[in-house]
């Protein structure tokens, strides 16, 4: 936050007052929110600020059930704390033994490669064209283009149909996703989101149709057959973008949960991220790992095994520019003492990482 011409601190710095009875008539006066004590706001806006505070409680609606999307609950403290621990919580032994078990699952039980493919959507390119997008905005619609282009290659831009994005964030894929419907029949792009957001870019879209709705509510509470929008199509198809961690689980299993109810879903786009937030209790691929020798302890190190692809060389990327690909598959000396003692290269363990999750 930002200090106002002629003040001394910025709005959430201000003095505050921690009494019941503020003096309403300084209008500088700041006091901390009763219902979340995180923030402040201005004593004089006290009553307005509870009426729209993200800490409110919120209205009753049909279309939330408190964890229904969580999968089994675990309370034994004792089992919990593994979610806290990190690879250096697990000897160099305990490591190697998941390795071995990720090796053969995947050349015994999955024999499949695992591919890149790359689509593009020809409304995205033309937006791409534009020589004042930087590099960032340009990263977001490659990534944006391609799941377009996914949905077009199978054949998944359909009428009465509507795609939910869950873990929408600000809309941007939405915004995209409507205006590639503009010619479909009765398409209604949903957007599932928690948090309440400024500068939302679903707001840009014309609304008068009502084919673009947003409903507030963690995916974890969310059941999709009871949102009233839904009951005016013929299917869903459910779109993700860097869902993060276990939402990804949580999206999943709602989406099982429709399909259970009777209701169809015609595919599933999702881009995930964050692996290393998935928890062993929401996992959707439990019972899967469970028959192929996997416990929750060996999630956990998998969890920490997933950063090895994305913590970097150490060098800047200029100079990483300037190194043969063959030094990190082949040279060990770049590597930390236990890393050694792991005995994988840089290459090698990204490899592991890949084949980790992502099957």
């Amino acid at each position: 936050m930002t200090v106002k011409l002629g003040e001394e601190y910025c709005g959430e710095h201000m003095p505050s007052c921690a009494t019941n009875s503020p003096d309403l008539s300084d209008k500088t006066l700041r006091v901390v929110c009763p219902l979340d004590r995180k923030h402040t706001c201005y004593a004089h806006k006290l009553a307005k600020h509870l009426k729209i505070c993200n800490a409110r409680e919120k209205e009753s609606v049909p279309y939330i059930i408190k964890g229904i999307n969580c999968g089994e609950t675990i309370l034994e403290n004792a089992i919990d704390k593994i979610d806290k621990q990190t690879l250096r919580n697990y000897s160099v032994e305990e490591i190697k033994n998941v390795i071995n078990k990720i090796q053969k699952l995947h050349d015994d039980v999955l024999t499949v490669e695992i591919s890149e493919k790359i689509l593009t959507h020809p409304l995205i390119e033309e937006e791409m064209t534009k020589p004042e997008l930087g590099d960032k905005s340009r990263k977001h619609l490659i990534q944006t283009s391609s799941i377009l282009g996914y949905l077009k290659e199978y054949d998944l831009i359909k009428s009465d149909t509507c795609f939910i994005e869950f873990g929408a964030g600000k809309g941007k894929l939405s915004f995209w996703m409507a205006n590639a419907l503009e010619t479909v029949n009765n398409s209604i792009v949903l957007l599932i989101e928690k948090a309440s957001l400024r500068h939302k870019m679903d707001n840009k879209l014309d609304k008068t149709n009502g084919n673009v709705q947003r409903i507030r509510a963690d995916i974890a509470d969310l059941v999709l057959q009871k949102v009233d929008i839904l009951k005016n199509v013929k299917g869903i198809v459910a779109v993700t973008k860097h869902l993060c961690g276990d939402a990804t689980d949580l999206a999943l299993r709602c989406i099982k949960n429709y399909q259970d109810a009777g209701n169809a879903v015609c595919g599933i786009v999702m881009a995930f991220c964050c692996h290393h937030r998935c928890k062993w209790t929401e996992y959707t691929g439990k019972d899967f790992f469970s028959e192929n020798g996997i416990n929750r302890k060996d999630f956990d190190i998998m969890r920490g095994i997933i950063s090895w692809a994305t913590c970097g060389t150490g060098f800047s990327r200029d100079k990483n520019k300037e190194i043969d690909p063959d030094f990190y598959r082949n040279n060990l000396d770049s590597l930390s003492e236990r890393d050694k003692e792991i005995g994988l290269s840089r290459h090698e363990k990204e490899v592991i990482e890949i084949i980790t999750f992502d099957n």
